[in-house]
């Protein structure tokens, strides 16, 4: 029964219906041919509801990133993840399938809305300009679907063009003519993504809400992209680029993207944070059942339960709690707090900083703002000092990112930092990525990949010497996909 309920997700209708804080209009229609993009107001409607799809499932939220933390070994919360056991017919984790569909769901949500824009004529829209803007929002949502795709599901780390295990690309709405699919090549899916990206940079105008993607969204998306990439196979070419692109960015005042000195009022503020430059918001009503992870499991299945002595208190780290117990924002992103079940009275200890403190024994207090936070401002930094140290600078000049953000935190105080070689540096940039960003965007995962201690990557160290299998650094295709579509092809170790 499993497998023929997979197939509606691709070739029936998707829902759409936009948020009225998105866009400021509440329409709904599916994706049909006789209820389609018929103006620009359902146009917008329609980029609306690529947005709505991030909100439908913890896949694009808690779960997805803790799985990339229990991937890196800094926790060990889901075991398939930190042993990278994974099995094309699901049998270790059920994310590989679920993932893949909610992924896909979204990717055909965008493709709707780029179709729809594409197709209005010149009297339907305001203005080309105004179309070329939705249209680059729209390419930008794509482009960040494809990427995820791509890091979850291809060898994104290859620097081989050719490399078979790249996207199933799909730049139209499924239907059952086209359901069946070649993948392309590692090269040309970047070429796809960096197609969008660039068109959004282009067209897309500057940020004025995290709820959004925007242009500097775009640049910085692409030069993440390019530093994982880069960093993982020392592609100068691709390094430089993504130093520019993080520069003209910090470059740049934009009005609401900035370092706050508070932290613990970065994470009171949710998505009203003036760090967040792209966040998944959640409108009024429905935040913990749809944040699950973040409300329910990190709470107390992934919790120390109290009490216990502080020696003890780890908030169930698996690696590198004396690295974050000794660091000043311990005490801001963890802390004490109730279960969300009525009849347990427990108290636990957790990471505060994603989880917030939603129910106290049993009752809602408040409808509480459960942000995934996809990028903030400091790792804008935390780039940066990385891209110096990759591209030849000095220790001093390559460190100086760091300690800028670190010097714009009053709450808590962070001392600046001193390191005395490449090895130290290096070590130190690593460690800044977990202790900045843990939990929030996978980025202490890839940052486990491309930096290097005694000569291996980190997250063999954190795993006590386990083997590093590259094609295990993505998941398998899943079988539902091997079956139905059968111009697809599985992972291979290359």
């Amino acid at each position: 029964m499993k497998k023929y309920i997979y197939i509606p997700l691709f070739i029936l209708l998707v829902a759409l219906s936009s948020c009225s804080d998105y866009l400021e209009r509440e329409p709904s229609f599916s994706l049909n041919e006789e209820n389609g993009v018929t103006n620009f107001s359902k146009a917008e409607a329609a980029v609306g509801g690529v947005y709505e799809t991030f909100i439908d499932s913890d896949q694009w939220s808690g779960q997805y990133y803790t799985d990339l933390a229990s991937r890196s070994g800094f926790i060990k919360w889901r075991s398939a993840e930190y042993n990278m056991e994974y099995a094309e017919g699901n049998e270790t984790t059920s994310s590989i399938r679920y993932r893949w569909s909610y992924f896909y769901k979204s990717l055909n949500s965008a493709n709707f809305a780029i179709e729809g824009i594409s197709n209005l004529s010149d009297a339907q829209v305001p203005s080309e300009e105004e179309r070329n803007s939705l249209l680059g929002q729209a390419r930008c949502l794509r482009a960040w679907i494809n990427i995820n795709l791509l890091w979850n599901y291809g060898h994104w780390w290859s620097d081989d063009y050719d490399n078979p295990n790249g996207l199933l690309y799909r730049d139209q709405v499924v239907n059952l003519g086209n359901i069946e699919k070649a993948r392309i090549s590692v090269g040309e899916s970047y070429d796809k993504i960096f197609e969008d990206l660039d068109y959004a940079i282009a067209n897309l105008g500057s940020f004025k809400s995290s709820r959004y993607v925007s242009k500097e969204f775009a640049k910085v998306l692409k030069a993440k992209i390019l530093l994982y990439r880069g960093g993982m196979n020392d592609n100068a070419s691709d390094l430089q680029e993504s130093l520019g692109l993080v520069n003209e960015v910090l470059n740049t005042s934009v009005s609401g993207f900035s370092m706050q000195d508070d932290l613990a009022k970065v994470y009171k503020d949710s998505w009203d944070s003036e760090e967040n430059l792209f966040s998944r918001y959640l409108e009024e009503g429905n935040r913990t059942y749809k944040s699950y992870y973040y409300s329910n499991n990190i709470t107390t299945r992934y919790a120390d339960k109290l009490p216990r002595d502080e020696d003890q208190i780890t908030a169930k780290l698996n690696f590198g709690s004396d690295w974050f117990k000794a660091d000043p924002r311990w005490d801001i992103v963890t802390g004490d707090v109730h279960s969300p079940a009525s009849w347990d009275t427990n108290r636990y200890y957790t990471w505060t900083k994603v989880v917030r403190l939603a129910q106290y024994d049993g009752v809602l207090e408040g409808d509480e703002k459960y942000n995934t936070y996809y990028f903030r401002y400091p790792e804008l930094y935390i780039m940066k000092s990385e891209l110096l140290a990759r591209t030849g600078a000095s220790t001093a000049e390559a460190i100086a990112p760091i300690n800028l953000m670190r010097s714009k935190r009053t709450n808590p105080v962070l001392p600046s930092l001193t390191v005395n070689s490449q090895q130290e540096l290096m070590d130190t940039i690593f460690k800044e990525y977990f202790l900045e960003t843990f939990l929030e965007n996978g980025s202490e995962y890839y940052a486990s990949l491309r930096f290097k201690t005694a000569g291996e990557p980190w997250i063999v160290a954190i795993k006590n010497g386990k083997i590093l299998d590259k094609n295990k650094l993505c998941y398998p295709i899943p079988e539902e996909e091997m079956e139905f579509n059968k111009l697809m092809t599985q992972n291979i170790d290359l």
